[in-house]
C-alpha cells in the first residue's frame, strides 16, 4: 500500500537531524533514484534549518509539521508551522555572480528550494506557514513492504493482513522528532493513533509529572473521542522516536470498525485502560486521603504545641510586670517555644528557644524540652548560679536517648523584681535586645554557650545586666532575623534594632506588633519558611512592690 509518511517535533535542532533522517527513509523505502533522493534531501534540510534559526524567535513554541504523499509519479512535499507569516517564495533570488570569488557566504537556500523542486506554493492559512514543493519522478515509485508492527496492534489481533490493508486504504505514517504534547484535554480530535513504535503518556490531570499511563507499541488512542465525537478527555504526551499510524475519522468510523473482529479486539483493548486508569484513579485518592489525614493530624499537632504556651494575658494582675509573647507558626509545626514564671514572690524565670529542624521532630524534641524544664524543682530564694545549673541539668537530660543528635538554641533569665538584676544563660541564641531607662535598645551580647542537647556534662557560664524602672527586654527567635523576601534576602539584625527604637514608654504589646509587622513589610508576601517567636517584658512602675 502507498504511504502518506509525516514528521513532527518542535522548532529545535534536534528537527534538523530528524528530518535528514526521514527523508532519507522516505527515499529508500518508495525506492526513488538517487537524484530524486538528492533534491528531497536537500530542500528538506535547507527548509528546517531555517524554520529553526529564524522561526523559533518569531514564535515557535508550537511543533513543525513535514508530511509527504507519494504517488504513482511525483512526490509533495508539505511544510507546516504556525511561526510569524513569512512566504518564502515571495523574495526575488538574485543572479548568480559570474565567479566563484563573487558568491557570497549563504542566502544561497530559497534558490536552491527553487531550482530543486519542480513546483511551489505558499499560503498562510488558519495562523500556519503553509509551503508546499512538488517533485517530478524519475521512475515510479514503488509501494513499500507492510509496516513493521501493524499487525501487532492490539485492534487487528487475529485480523488477516489482506482484511486490515484493506479498511486501512492509504496508510499515514507520523514519526515524533522530540518530546511533544500531541493533544490537550478539551482538544477536538479526529484522527487514531496506532503506536508502532515508541511510547506515548496519558496524563489525566496535568501534560507533566509522575501520574501517567502509559501507552505502548501496539495500543491505540483517541479512539473514544472520534467515536463519540466529544473533546479529548486527557493529555497526551509522546516521546522522542514514537512512530504512529494516523487513522482519519471518516476510514475507523467507515471501515475498520466495520472489520468484525476489530470491534471486539477494542472494547477488550477500552477494558484494559480503563482498568489501568482505574488503579491510578484509586492510588491518586489514596494519596489524596494520606494527605488530608496528615494535614489534620498536622492541625491537631499545631493546637498541642500552641496550648504548651503560657496563657494569655501574661501577669495581668502583677502591676510590676508588662510581659508579651506570641508566636506564629510557619506551614508545618516547629521548635520555637517560650515560657515565663515566677519562682517565687520576687523572682522571674523566662526562657525562649529554638529547636534545630522542623516538623514533627523539631516539634515533639521541643514538647521533651518543656516537659524537662517544667519538672525542674522551683526553690524559693534561688541560688545565684540557678540559671545555669538549670540551663546544666537541661542539657544532660535532652542528651540522653538523642539518637536522633537534635538540639537547641535557648536564652533564659532570672530577674529579680526588686533590684531589677537579670542574670542570663545564652545557649547559642540570638542575642536579644535590652533598654534601660530611656537608653535605646542595644544587643545582650556575651557570653555565648553552645546549644542545648549536643554535649553531656557542659557546665554554662552566666551573663549579668542591671535592669533600672521601665527597663525593657526583647527575646525574639531566627524566624524573625532570617525572615526573606523574594529575592531571598535577609531581615537581618540591623533592620530589627531599627525598627524597634521606640518611646520609652512604649508597651510590650506594642513591641511585640513592631516587629511582626517589620517582618511581613519586609517579606511582602513571600511564604514564611520558619516559627516566628517574639517574647517582651518591661518592669512596671511599681515593680519593686509585691
Amino acid at each position: 500500500m502507498i504511504q502518506r509518511r509525516v514528521l513532527t517535533g518542535p522548532i529545535q535542532p534536534s528537527l534538523i537531524t530528524a528530518a535528514g533522517r526521514w527523508s532519507q527513509d522516505l527515499g529508500s523505502d518508495f525506492g526513488l533514484g538517487d537524484g530524486d533522493c538528492f533534491r528531497i534531501q536537500l530542500c528538506v534540510e535547507e527548509l528546517v534549518t531555517n524554520l529553526v534559526k529564524y522561526g523559533r524567535a518569531s514564535g515557535g513554541e508550537q511543533p513543525a509539521r513535514l508530511s509527504a504523499v507519494v504517488e504513482d509519479r511525483r512526490v509533495i512535499l508539505h511544510v507546516d508551522d504556525r511561526c510569524a507569516p513569512f512566504d518564502p517564495l515571495a523574495f526575488e533570488v538574485a543572479e548568480l555572480p559570474g565567479t566563484l570569488a563573487e558568491l557570497p557566504v549563504g542566502g544561497r537556500g530559497l534558490h536552491l528550494i527553487r531550482e530543486f523542486s519542480d513546483a511551489q506554493s505558499y499560503e498562510y492559512l488558519g495562523g500556519s506557514n503553509r509551503l508546499a514543493l512538488t517533485f517530478a519522478l524519475d521512475r515510479p515509485a514503488r509501494a513499500p513492504e507492510r509496516l513493521d508492527g501493524l499487525r501487532d496492534v492490539d485492534i487487528f489481533h487475529q485480523v488477516p493482513d489482506a482484511v486490515v490493508d484493506a479498511a486501512l486504504g492509504v496508510l499515514t505514517v507520523q514519526d515524533i522528532a522530540d518530546d511533544m504534547l500531541l493533544l490537550e484535554r478539551g482538544d477536538m480530535n479526529s484522527s487514531v493513533l496506532l503506536v508502532i513504535e515508541g511510547d506515548l503518556r496519558v496524563y489525566l490531570d496535568r501534560p507533566e509529572g509522575d501520574e501517567f499511563i502509559s501507552v505502548t507499541a501496539g495500543a491505540c488512542v483517541g479512539e473514544m473521542s472520534v467515536i463519540d465525537e466529544q473533546p479529548v478527555s486527557a493529555h497526551v504526551r509522546a516521546l522522542k522516536g514514537t512512530r504512529l499510524v494516523m487513522v482519519d475519522e471518516e476510514t475507523f468510523l467507515s471501515r475498520v470498525l466495520a472489520v468484525p473482529r476489530v470491534a471486539r479486539n477494542l472494547m477488550s483493548a477500552q477494558a484494559e485502560r480503563m482498568r489501568r486508569s482505574d488503579e491510578l484513579t484509586i492510588d491518586r485518592m489514596r494519596q489524596l486521603i494520606s494527605a488530608e489525614q496528615a494535614r489534620r493530624e498536622m492541625d491537631f499537632a499545631r493546637s498541642i504545641q500552641a496550648s504548651l504556651l503560657p496563657g494569655e494575658p501574661l501577669f495581668a494582675d502583677d502591676g510590676r510586670l508588662d510581659c508579651v509573647g506570641r508566636m506564629r507558626p510557619a506551614r508545618e509545626v516547629g521548635g520555637d517555644f517560650y515560657d515565663v514564671f515566677l519562682l517565687d514572690e520576687h523572682h522571674l524565670l523566662f526562657i525562649i528557644a529554638d529547636v534545630c529542624g522542623k516538623g514533627l521532630p523539631a516539634a515533639l524534641f521541643m514538647v521533651r524540652a518543656i516537659a524537662a524544664l517544667r519538672a525542674q524543682p522551683r526553690q524559693p530564694a534561688p541560688r545565684e548560679d540557678h540559671v545555669a545549673e538549670l540551663m546544666a541539668s537541661l542539657n544532660d537530660q535532652l542528651c540522653e536517648h538523642n539518637s536522633a543528635r537534635q538540639y537547641l538554641t535557648a536564652f533564659c533569665g532570672l530577674l529579680d523584681l526588686q533590684t531589677y538584676r537579670l542574670r542570663f544563660v545564652n545557649a547559642g541564641h540570638n542575642p536579644p535586645l535590652l533598654s534601660i531607662g530611656d537608653a535605646p535598645f542595644v544587643y545582650l551580647g556575651e557570653p555565648i554557650n553552645p546549644p542545648v542537647g549536643m554535649v553531656p556534662g557542659l557546665r554554662y557560664r552566666m551573663g549579668e545586666a542591671q535592669l533600672a524602672p521601665a527597663g525593657r527586654l526583647l527575646l525574639y527567635t531566627d524566624g524573625v532575623t532570617e525572615a526573606e523576601n523574594d529575592m531571598t534576602a535577609m531581615l537581618g539584625e540591623e533592620r530589627l534594632i531599627t525598627r524597634v527604637q521606640s518611646p520609652p514608654d512604649a508597651t510590650s504589646a506594642t513591641l511585640v506588633d513592631a516587629v511582626f509587622a517589620e517582618v511581613e513589610e519586609f517579606a511582602d508576601g513571600a511564604q514564611q519558611s520558619d516559627d516566628i517567636t517574639v517574647l517582651a517584658i518591661a518592669c512596671g512602675a511599681d515593680s519593686a512592690s509585691p
